[in-house]
This record gives C-alpha cells, sequence and structure tokens, in this order.
C-alpha cells in the first residue's frame, strides 16, 4: 500500500446496491433493488453485474452504494431465496441482528514473512456510502457495457496493515477501509471492450443462459466447421472451441463473458453467456 507495507489478500467481498447510471445529459436510470450484487475477488479478474433493461442511449457515469441498504440490512437472511447474494453465505457476510449485514470483508497476511493476520469488516447503516464513476458506455453485442476498474490496492491506503490489523465495526479502520472505497478504489477503465456483432450470430442458440455448469450451443445454420472464441470482458480470448467436435463450452469463473463464432476463419457475429 502507500505506506509501504507488503500484504497478502485471503478474502476480498462487498455488496454492489442502488445502481443509478448517468445518460444522455445527465439523466439518470435507477436500477431497481432487486439488483444486488455481492462481488468476489476469487470469482476472477472480471466481475459483471446484469442491469437489466433501461432507456439509455449514451452512458455518461454510473453511481452505486456499498453495502446493503436499510431496512433490508437489518432483515432475517435465512428469509431470502436460495442462491440469492443476501441469503447465507459461506463465510458469512452476515454480522447479526441489530449491525445487519457486513457491506466489506478484507482480510489477509502482512508484516514480516506475512505473519501477521488483518481482517477489516465493514458493516453499518450510517456507512452505507454511493460511489459516483464518470464512465462512458462501450456498445458490446447488443448490449452497452459500463467497464469499471477496481484498484483493490487503494483500499488499504494509510491503513497499517503490517500491525496485524483487526477491525470489525463501524468507526475504525473498517471505516476507513470503506471511505477508501468510495473515494478511491473505482474509476472509468480505459479497456476498451467493444466487440462487433453480424446478424449470423443468431443462428446460434446457447442453453443453459444463464448458466451454472456448461453451455451447450445448437447451430440452425448451414455453417460448417464453426470454431469459438471466449472471450471475457476484457477483450481476452480465454479458450478456442472447435463446434464440430463438441457443443459444449466450459468457463471457469463466474462472470459475463461474449464467444466470437467463425465458420472456415468468415466471422460470423458474437453471442453473450453468463456463468453464474
Amino acid at each position: 500500500n502507500n505506506l509501504g507495507q507488503d500484504f497478502k489478500v485471503t478474502r476480498l467481498q462487498y455488496y454492489v446496491t442502488r445502481i443509478t447510471v448517468v445518460h444522455d445529459g445527465g439523466n439518470e436510470a435507477v436500477v431497481g433493488d432487486e439488483v444486488v450484487a455481492l462481488i468476489n475477488a476469487n470469482d476472477g479478474a472480471y466481475s459483471s453485474i446484469d442491469l437489466g433493461e433501461l432507456s439509455v442511449t449514451s452512458v455518461e457515469g454510473v453511481k452505486f452504494h456499498i453495502g446493503v441498504f436499510a431496512p433490508l440490512n437489518n432483515a432475517n437472511p435465512s428469509l431470502q431465496p436460495a442462491g440469492s447474494p443476501l441469503a447465507p453465505q459461506s463465510p458469512s457476510m452476515h454480522w447479526g441482528w441489530a449491525s445487519g449485514y457486513r457491506f466489506l470483508a478484507y482480510e489477509g497476511t502482512a508484516g514480516m514473512n506475512f505473519s501477521q493476520t488483518f481482517q477489516i469488516h465493514a458493516l453499518g447503516n450510517a456507512n452505507y456510502f454511493e460511489v459516483e464513476v464518470p464512465v462512458t458506455g462501450q456498445m458490446l453485442a447488443g448490449d452497452i457495457i459500463i467497464p469499471i476498474n477496481g484498484d483493490y490496492i487503494r483500499g488499504m491506503q494509510d491503513i497499517p496493515v503490517a500491525s496485524g490489523v483487526i477491525a470489525h465495526g463501524v468507526n475504525e479502520e473498517d471505516l476507513d477501509c470503506l471511505l477508501n472505497f468510495k473515494n478511491l478504489v473505482f474509476s472509468a477503465s480505459t479497456e476498451n471492450v467493444g466487440i462487433e456483432s453480424v446478424e449470423a450470430a443468431s443462428d446460434f442458440n446457447f442453453y443453459p443462459n444463464p448458466s451454472s455448469t456448461s453451455f451447450y450451443v445448437h447451430n440452425s445454420s448451414e455453417y460448417s466447421n464453426v470454431t469459438a472464441e471466449i472471450m471475457d470482458l476484457n477483450g481476452r480470448v480465454i479458450s478456442t472451441v472447435d463446434l464440430s467436435q463438441t457443443n459444449e463450452i466450459s468457463v471457469e469463473n463466474a462472470g459475463l463473458y461474449f464467444v466470437k463464432l467463425y465458420s472456415n476463419d468468415l466471422f460470423l457475429g458474437t453471442q453473450k453467456i453468463t456463468k453464474r
């Protein structure tokens, strides 16, 4: 961190809720409260949140909150449906009835030979902060993508992590970390995620989509020797599949992916898949 203290991260999770898209000359499109995301750094380098359908042409920025809003923050997590980010998690993201959810859980080791354990669990209705990020949306396979960079190292700015900080609450290093996430961590990504889309790709159906396991491809076209390039949100090709040999596509981590389809090196178009 900026104090020159090395640290290793073993756990980094936080909630993102109450999202607003700033668009078309300063207008605001509010995403419904049902959109709740639990971001887990262990899911890989990229995390994605589906904002649903909004009446937006040109994105100018995004606002979102770290944590869970009241009174939902103080509700019973066991009443949430299975699979919900607000249902009981392992490790737990819920602190207790009075305090509610952990807005942020940041853990690891630091100090000499990384012998010191640090734990920051930040919570509290008074610490439900809004983040604002000026960012331009990019068109990708018929969707608008809002690419945001999270510099998680800056979450530990000015925090003496090498001393083995243990802060579970609302007004010590836990609050400092939340304020760092509010003010320092997030910025507009400089990556170009735009990928062109061609109508021929509509002849390929990916199912189930979203999927928690594998995706299967149904080819209703006359194209032969079809290959698929699976790309992450950064436009990086993570695998290539020969669809003349198998109709199954697998990705390791949860998130949003794009599949570029080719037939005998002729580009057919792009399809979107989501791994849960």
